[in-house]
C-alpha cells in the first residue's frame, strides 16, 4: 500500500513528534532568537524603511480608531496593531510573534511536504525551511512576508486536505485564509484564477463537487477581498480594493530609466511632470496615474519593454543581479543570500524531475507561475524568491524522500 495514502487525515495532524519534528522547530527558535539579537534591536525600528511605515500606520490606527491610509494593503498593519494593542505598545512583541509565526511556517510547510511526498519528505522540508537564511532574516524585520508565507501556504495545506477529504469545513476555511493571505499581500490576487483551475481538474471528483469547490472558493475569497473597499468606502467615501502604492511599483518597474528592478519614481521629478499637483494630492488618483504612464510607456517601447523581460526574469531568480535595487547593503548577507537561495532553487528543480507533477501538487506549481507573472509584469525582486522558496523547499524534500536518502522510498500521491 502506497505509504503516503497511509498516512490518512487524522495521522497527518497527530503525533508530529514522532517524526523528529521538534527537534528543527528548537532549533530555528534558538537560531532566530540569536539573529534577531546580533543584528536587530528588539525594541528598534529602521529609521528609513517600509518597517517604521507599517509601525507608524499601526500607532495611528490604535490613537484614531482608523486606518490613516491604503498605501499598503490592510492585512499587515492590522496585524501589527493588534500586537502592539496587546503587548502595551512593544515591538519586541512584534518580532516574538514572528518567531512564532516564522515558526509555525516549519511546520506547515512540514505538513504539505508530507501530504504529497511521505513523512520522510515532511521532516527534511521542516529542516530546510527552519534554517533556510532568508527565512530567519525576514522574520527579524517588522514587514509583511512572515505573515503573508505562513498563512498563504497554511491555506494551501487546507485546500489540499479538502482535496483528500472534501470536507465543506476546510474548503471554507482554505478560501478564507487565501482571501486573508491576499489582505497582506495584494500581489497574490493574480493566482485567484488558477485556484479554480486547480479545483477543476480534481482527479474522480463529479461535476457538481468541482463546481461546488469553485463556487465556496468564488463567495468566501471574494468576499474576503472586497472587505477593505468596503471599509474605505464607509470611512473615506471611496471604494479603494487595493493598496494604492501599486501604480508606483508598475511605473518603477516600466520607464525610460528601468533596469529590470525598481526606480523609486519619487526621487525623478522628470518621470512624473506630466501629473498635475491635483492629482498628486489624491492617493487614488495618483495611484492611477502612474498606471497610466507606466502602460504608456510600454505602448510606445514594445522593444525597450520586451528587452526588460529577461533582466527582470533574472532579477527576481538570480539574488544580486539587480542595480536598482540592491539585495543588501551587506556583501556577506549578499552572499549568503544568493548561496542559499540557488541551493533550493538547484534542489527543487532536481526534485521536480524527479517527480514529475500531478494533479495535487499543482497548486504549488501555480505559485511559480504567479510570482513569475508577476515578476514580469512589475519587476524582477528578492522577494519574489522568498515567496516561492516553501514550493522549492517542497521539491527538495521530496527529491530526498524518493531517493530514500532518509529511509525507505517513498512513493507520490497522483
Amino acid at each position: 500500500m502506497n505509504e503516503t495514502r497511509t498516512l490518512g487525515v487524522i495521522d497527518y495532524y497527530a503525533g508530529q513528534d514522532r517524526y523528529g519534528i521538534s527537534i528543527p522547530l528548537l532549533v530555528g527558535f534558538i537560531t532566530r532568537v540569536l539573529f534577531i539579537t546580533v543584528f536587530f534591536d528588539w525594541n528598534g525600528v529602521a529609521s528609513t524603511s517600509d518597517d517604521r511605515l507599517y509601525v507608524s500606520i499601526a500607532k495611528s490606527l490604535l490613537s484614531t480608531g482608523q486606518l490613516s491610509t491604503h498605501h499598503f494593503p490592510v492585512g499587515y498593519p492590522l496585524f501589527v496593531a493588534f500586537v502592539l494593542k496587546v503587548s502595551g505598545g512593544s515591538l519586541a512583541a512584534i518580532r516574538i510573534a514572528q518567531i512564532a509565526i516564522s515558526l509555525s511556517t516549519v511546520v506547515t510547510v512540514s505538513k504539505i511536504s508530507r501530504m504529497l511526498y511521505g513523512r520522510h519528505a515532511g521532516l527534511i522540508a521542516a529542516w530546510i525551511t527552519a534554517l533556510y537564511p532568508p527565512l530567519i532574516f525576514i522574520s527579524g524585520r517588522i514587514m509583511s512576508e512572515t505573515l503573508y508565507i505562513w498563512v498563504l501556504f497554511l491555506s494551501i495545506s487546507h485546500f489540499l486536505i479538502a482535496d483528500r477529504v472534501s470536507a465543506m469545513r476546510y474548503r471554507l476555511t482554505a478560501s478564507a485564509l487565501f482571501g486573508i493571505a491576499s489582505l497582506v499581500r495584494s500581489n497574490l490576487i493574480p493566482m485567484y484564477p488558477l485556484i479554480p483551475l486547480w479545483l477543476f481538474m480534481r482527479p474522480g471528483a463529479t461535476l457538481r463537487s468541482r463546481a461546488t469547490s469553485i463556487a465556496v472558493f468564488a463567495a468566501i475569497g471574494g468576499f474576503v477581498l472586497m472587505l477593505p473597499g468596503v471599509y474605505f468606502k464607509f470611512t473615506q467615501g471611496e471604494f479603494i480594493a487595493f493598496a494604492t502604492n501599486s501604480g508606483q511599483t508598475f511605473y518603477g518597474a516600466n520607464n525610460q530609466l528601468a533596469d529590470g528592478g525598481w526606480v523609486q519614481t519619487l526621487d525623478h521629478p522628470e518621470l512624473l511632470e506630466s501629473i498635475s499637483k491635483d492629482v498628486r494630492d489624491s492617493a487614488t488618483e495618483f495611484n492611477r496615474a502612474q498606471f497610466r504612464l507606466g502602460i504608456n510607456w510600454i505602448r510606445e517601447n514594445p522593444k525597450s519593454f520586451l528587452q526588460l523581460l529577461p533582466l527582470k526574469f533574472a532579477n527576481a531568480w538570480l539574488p544580486g543581479f539587480q542595480k536598482s535595487e540592491t539585495v543588501s547593503k551587506s556583501r556577506l548577507a549578499t552572499i549568503v543570500f544568493a548561496l542559499s537561495w540557488g541551493v533550493i532553487v538547484v534542489g527543487g528543480i532536481i526534485g521536480r524531475f524527479i517527480n514529475p507533477p500531478s494533479q495535487r501538487d499543482g497548486i504549488l506549481i501555480e505559485v511559480l507561475v504567479t510570482y513569475t507573472l508577476m515578476s514580469l509584469v512589475f519587476y524582477g525582486n528578492p522577494r519574489i524568491g522568498l515567496f516561492c522558496s516553501p514550493v522549492l523547499i517542497i521539491y527538495i524534500s521530496s527529491m530526498f524522500g524518493a531517493l530514500g536518502l532518509t529511509g525507505r522510498r517513498v512513493d507520490t500521491v497522483k
